[in-house]
């Protein structure tokens, strides 16, 4: 296998890995019994993180360009000001 493919295959465990994890928390969520918007707030946070990771994984992967890393932390700082 070339070296190429090989870590083309690195990458996409990384987002399998992301994505299975995504899975699981939102599943985790759905078993919850909270307020609707408590519990839609949680997803959208959860999906954000996930996605935030993907950039990460595609920008270290060299395919992905628009990363930025404070992005997560913009995100905490919304969510700490909703809750």
């Amino acid at each position: 296998m070339e070296k190429t493919e090989q870590k083309e295959e690195v990458v996409i465990d990384k987002i399998v890995k992301t994505i299975n994890k995504l899975d699981a928390t939102l599943t985790s969520l759905d078993g919850i019994e909270e307020s609707d918007k408590k519990h839609t707030l949680k997803k959208w946070y959860e999906e954000k993180k996930a996605m935030h990771e993907i950039k990460k994984i595609l920008h270290e992967a060299g395919r992905y360009e628009k990363y930025d890393e404070k992005e997560l932390d913009q995100w905490d700082e919304d969510l700490n000001t909703i809750v």
